[in-house]
C-alpha cells in the first residue's frame, strides 16, 4: 500500500503511536479508504453509537441511537495521511482496516474538514457510504440493539476488561439479559 489514512479529532497529531484495542495487540489503525477514516474522526462509544460495516466494498454506517449521528460528527476533523508501506490487512480485522506493528508513525500530511457530517453527506450523495439514520437500519440490527450483547460478553470474555460495564452503561435496559447469558456462559 502506498497511502493509507488515520482520521482523528486531534489537529495536532505529530506522531501516530502504536496503542491496544479490542483486537489485544499493540497497533496502529489505519484504512486504505478516506470515507472509512472520516467515520473514525468522531469519537463516542464505538459499536454501541454506530455500527460501521462493509457493503460490497462500500463503507455502512447505522446510527444505533437518536442524535448519535450529530455529536458524533456535526464537528471538525482531521484525515492524516500515512506511508502505507509497513501497514498490512489480517483476518482477525475488520476488512477495511489495516494495521502496523511499527511502534509509532510520523504522518505525512494532514487536512482539515471543518463538518466532518456535512463531509459524509455529500460522499453519500456521491455513492460512497451508505448511512442509515435512526430509527432505520438493515434487518440484521434489532431496533432495541439487542445484537451488541453477545458481542460485549465476547469481548469481556477476550481480556477486553469493562466491555459489559460499557455496554451496561448506555444501555442499562440489558442488565438482566447480560446477567442470565453471562451465567450461562460461566456453567460451560
Amino acid at each position: 500500500m502506498n497511502i493509507v489514512y488515520h482520521g482523528s479529532p486531534n489537529s495536532n497529531i505529530k506522531e501516530i503511536v502504536a496503542h491496544k484495542s479490542t483486537h489485544q495487540k499493540e497497533c496502529i489503525y489505519a484504512t486504505d479508504n478516506k470515507v472509512v477514516a472520516l467515520l473514525f474522526m468522531g469519537r463516542g462509544n464505538g459499536d454501541l453509537d454506530t455500527r460501521i460495516s462493509n457493503i460490497n466494498g462500500k463503507p455502512e454506517l447505522v446510527e444505533r441511537r437518536e442524535g448519535v449521528l450529530k455529536k458524533l460528527y456535526d464537528k471538525e476533523g482531521y484525515l492524516y495521511e500515512l506511508d502505507g508501506s509497513s501497514f498490512n490487512h489480517y483476518d482477525f480485522l475488520w476488512s477495511l482496516e489495516v494495521i502496523s506493528f511499527e511502534k509509532s508513525i510520523i504522518p505525512l500530511r494532514k487536512t482539515f474538514y471543518p463538518n466532518i457530517l456535512e463531509t459524509l453527506k455529500k460522499e453519500e450523495q456521491k455513492g460512497n457510504i451508505i448511512i442509515y439514520r435512526y430509527p432505520n437500519r438493515p434487518k440484521d440490527i434489532p431496533l432495541d440493539n439487542s445484537d451488541l450483547i453477545d458481542k460485549y460478553i465476547g469481548f469481556e470474555n477476550q481480556g477486553v476488561t469493562g466491555a459489559i460495564d460499557k455496554l451496561l452503561q448506555i444501555y442499562p435496559e440489558f442488565g438482566s439479559l447480560v446477567q442470565n447469558k453471562a451465567k450461562i456462559k460461566n456453567k460451560k
